[in-house]
């Protein structure tokens, strides 16, 4: 049997043993909640920087897209500024060109009536061995002038005036070639 003596000592040892264990039983359900707290805000604080980085890398990407198609519309400006030089070069150049022919063509007929008339007159004067040295040097010039014309179509805006001034040589030369013959009919 229990006497009171007995059963006194054990329910306080009891009621020590009962009341330790709760206050670790609270302090652990405090601990389990402040943690389910923080879990709870860290996946708070998780969700909301996962939508700023969401919302950066949208911004980011228009920006992105935005500086792109700027970049695209300079480049395709440059692009047609560049064709329209181009074409302007083209057409100044084959102006130029044509202005040289134009130049130089009436010159050129002067000089081959010329010549048709230096053989006429040579055929009456000279032997056929003696016209065919004098008219093979105005011929060679002849000649020498048709090629540079040719040259005139493949010339390039940098090497436009070394082939005219080549065409206006050769002209001269030819000139020249005509008079001396001339000269010895």
């Amino acid at each position: 049997m229990l006497t009171v003596r007995t059963f006194l000592p054990i329910a306080i040892v009891m009621s020590a043993v009962v009341g330790c264990d709760s206050p670790t039983a609270d302090a652990q359900a405090k601990a389990e909640r402040a943690q389910r707290e923080a879990q709870q805000k860290a996946a708070e604080v998780a969700t909301e920087l996962d939508k700023k980085v969401t919302e950066i890398d949208q911004q980011a990407e228009r920006e992105t897209d935005k500086a792109l198609r700027e970049a695209a519309e300079k480049l395709n400006n440059a692009a047609v500024e560049a064709q329209e030089k181009t074409a302007d070069a083209a057409a100044e150049l084959a102006k130029a060109r044509e202005d040289v022919r134009a130049s130089t063509s009436r010159r050129i007929e002067d000089l081959q009536k010329d010549a048709v008339e230096l053989r006429e007159k040579a055929e009456k004067k000279l032997s056929k061995d003696e016209l065919g040295r004098l008219m093979k040097d105005v011929e060679d010039k002849s000649e020498a002038v048709r090629r540079s014309l040719r040259d005139l179509d493949t010339a390039t805006s940098a090497n436009l005036d070394r082939v005219k001034q080549g065409i206006y040589q050769r002209v001269d030369e030819l000139d020249r070639a005509i008079q001396a013959a001339k000269r010895r009919v």
